[in-house]
């Protein structure tokens, strides 16, 4: 009778084995490159970041630093060694990534980008791309990083981060009556800083929409307008020559640009490594 059982109680062995083996695998592998699976330390960036940002002992009257970058969509050897450059050769209070944090939207790209980035000796707040939102991008986004269009506030200073991603968002932004309302709220500080990916010179910003942009640029006197998404650094004044406009190269260029805010008095350098 024994002898009968016996291939039963093996069978039922071997079952459990697969299946524990199946449950510590799961943790290791992913079920679908779809899926939004975040550790603690991977959701809600953003907003962490400037809580880290505003506790900083900076009073209204110091030198303010701060770094921008862009695109580092798929650039992983070189954003590790962005990170190093400038972990050894910068002292600022926080690194500005202006959108394309990734090629194809993916949680795993983002998870590998983060994971280079939060090696800096700063927080770092990053504005949506419009590579961020291709496949389930947005849903992404917005567990690691939160709201497309936020503010924050660093002594006299505002940064504003706009979505500028036109047709990934079906002509719906960017959202310029938010902005004038983030502008007007801005009466008191001495400099304001508009960050987006895409730049209103470019086509995808949308037409009728860069008009409006431009006019509440000069009007609100935006001390300058931050992008990326074209991968080149340039520097201009354009339309009616009241507002700089920066684009910031790619990380694969190996470069960034550092700001210097002393009061109203605003310069920066751009730097190659």
């Amino acid at each position: 009778m024994q002898t009968l059982y016996k291939p039963r109680f093996i069978l039922k062995a071997l079952f459990m084995a697969v299946f524990l083996l199946s449950l510590q695998a799961c943790e290791e592998f992913e079920y679908s490159p779809y899926e939004v699976r975040l550790d603690k330390d991977e959701k809600n960036i953003n907003q962490r970041n400037i809580g880290k940002i505003q506790a900083l002992p900076l009073s209204p009257t110091d030198t303010l630093r701060f770094i921008l970058t862009a695109d580092s969509q798929g650039f992983y050897e070189e954003n590790s060694e962005l990170v190093q450059q400038i972990n050894k050769n910068e002292k600022a209070a926080f690194l500005l990534l202006g959108g394309d944090v990734t090629d194809f939207g993916l949680a795993k790209e983002f998870k590998l980008v983060h994971d280079d980035l939060k090696r800096l000796k700063m927080p770092y707040v990053a504005v949506v791309g419009n590579h961020d939102v291709v496949n389930n991008g947005k849903e992404v986004f917005q567990a690691m990083y939160g709201k497309f269009d936020i503010s924050f506030t660093v002594g006299r200073n505002k940064f504003i981060l706009l979505n500028t991603n036109y047709l990934e968002f079906a002509k719906t932004v960017p959202d310029l009556d938010w902005l004038e309302n983030e502008l007007k709220a801005s009466a008191d500080f001495d400099n304001v800083f508009v960050l987006s990916h895409i730049p209103p010179k470019n086509t995808e910003f949308g037409r009728e929409k860069a008009v409006r942009y431009i006019q509440l640029m000069s009007q609100y006197n935006v001390r300058f307008s931050l992008h990326g998404h074209n991968h080149s650094f340039d520097y201009y004044f354009p339309f009616d020559g009241k507002v700089p406009y920066l684009e910031s190269g790619a990380t694969e260029k190996k470069e960034y640009v550092v700001f210097t805010v002393i009061g109203q008095n605003v310069t920066f350098k751009r730097v190659k490594f």
